[in-house]
């Protein structure tokens, strides 16, 4: 059966652990890393710019008038280590092109070739997880999340329409999280209307190669629990490593909130796109196939016909804030399901 007469948001295996996967030299190059070359940012803010804009879209139609960032999102920074087949910093070169990295994604998705992609870290203080369950950005050809707003990644995404013109890929992702303290890994293998699994921790450097494009996935809440709030967080708020053992939260000079790295859950996420002959490798690269915005809301508007719903034609669809709802609903799913050792969270207003 392929992707298209399942469920869009299925991967194409479930993920598979392997453990101790980074030898002890390669853990303190990409931990050394982490600490030298910070502040980092939230992950929130690779997308926005300021609290403020961020607020103006986030908690929906009954979001209260005086939410908070926090109130939608946690203290999980993020940083770039490689993009685009390059290495950002020396210390991860070897690293980011190794072979165990490459095959593990390959052999996935039963593929020749492989391409190093991107290669980031999520770094967790004490906190709770509001993620009712997400996917990560596709790659099409001619759309990723470098040219393409990460609303309409989804949209693609969810709507199974663009298969032809998709690039495989997969992602290695180590955990470290030395406590049982929480902290899991839930995902939905069989599509987000399936029961969930859920990997619990503690992590001491286990890998999973999974295809989280294509499956349902979130962070646990992790941490000691009367530290998981942090109101005073803003999209301004930065990780500093104070010493080899702890990190410290400032927005600006202020420090907000300061904890021992053994209380941090810390993932490596590595990207690999996949070929399965030399001409999907040369479709890839001479670009003779792409895919256009135009040509994607062409798709999309012509399916939206197909299903008679209603829509007003749009000129200028990519920030066509309307089209935008119109086709978050029409291609609208999510979890149905948590596992009862981690429920979803919800803040209380």
């Amino acid at each position: 059966m392929t992707r298209t007469q399942r469920h869009p948001m299925t991967p194409v295996a479930e993920p598979r652990v392997i453990s101790d996967f980074y030898r002890p030299d390669e853990i303190d190059a990409l931990f050394g890393v982490v600490r030298r070359h910070g502040p980092w940012p939230l992950i929130a803010a690779h997308h926005f710019s300021s609290t403020e804009e961020y607020l103006a879209i986030a908690g929906g139609r009954d979001r209260r008038p005086d939410a908070k960032l926090s109130d939608f999102t946690a203290p999980v920074f993020r940083g770039y280590l490689a993009k685009e087949g390059v290495a950002l910093y020396d210390e991860i070169h070897d690293i980011y092109f190794s072979r165990k990295l490459l095959d593990a994604v390959r052999q996935m998705q039963g593929a020749r070739y492989a391409f190093a992609h991107h290669m980031l870290f999520n770094l967790s203080g004490p906190s709770r997880s509001f993620d009712a369950g997400h996917f990560d950005g596709g790659n099409w050809r001619g759309i990723t999340l470098e040219n393409t707003p990460v609303w309409l990644i989804g949209v693609m995404a969810k709507s199974g329409l663009f298969d032809r013109w998709e690039v495989k890929s997969g992602q290695v992702i180590t955990y470290f999280y030395d406590s049982d303290v929480d902290g899991g890994f839930t995902y939905w293998p069989e599509g987000p209307d399936a029961a969930p699994k859920r990997l619990p921790a503690p992590f001491r450097n286990a890998a999973l190669v999974t295809d989280n494009c294509h499956m349902y996935h979130r962070r646990e809440g992790n941490g000691p629990h009367n530290r998981r709030d942090l109101p005073e967080l803003v999209l301004e708020s930065r990780l500093h490593a104070a010493g080899e053992d702890a990190w410290s939260i400032r927005t600006g000079e202020q420090e907000i909130a300061r904890f021992a790295h053994a209380d941090s859950r810390t993932l490596f996420h590595f990207t690999a796109l996949t070929f399965d002959d030399l001409a999907e490798v040369d479709l890839y690269f001479n670009r003779t196939d792409d895919l256009t915005s135009d040509k994607v809301f062409e798709i999309l508007l012509a399916d939206l016909r197909r299903r008679g719903v209603a829509f007003t034609e749009p000129s200028d669809p990519l920030h066509d804030r309307a089209l935008m709802t119109v086709l978050t609903d029409t291609y609208a799913m999510a979890p149905a399901a948590y596992p009862a050792e981690a429920p979803l969270e919800v803040r209380a207003a």
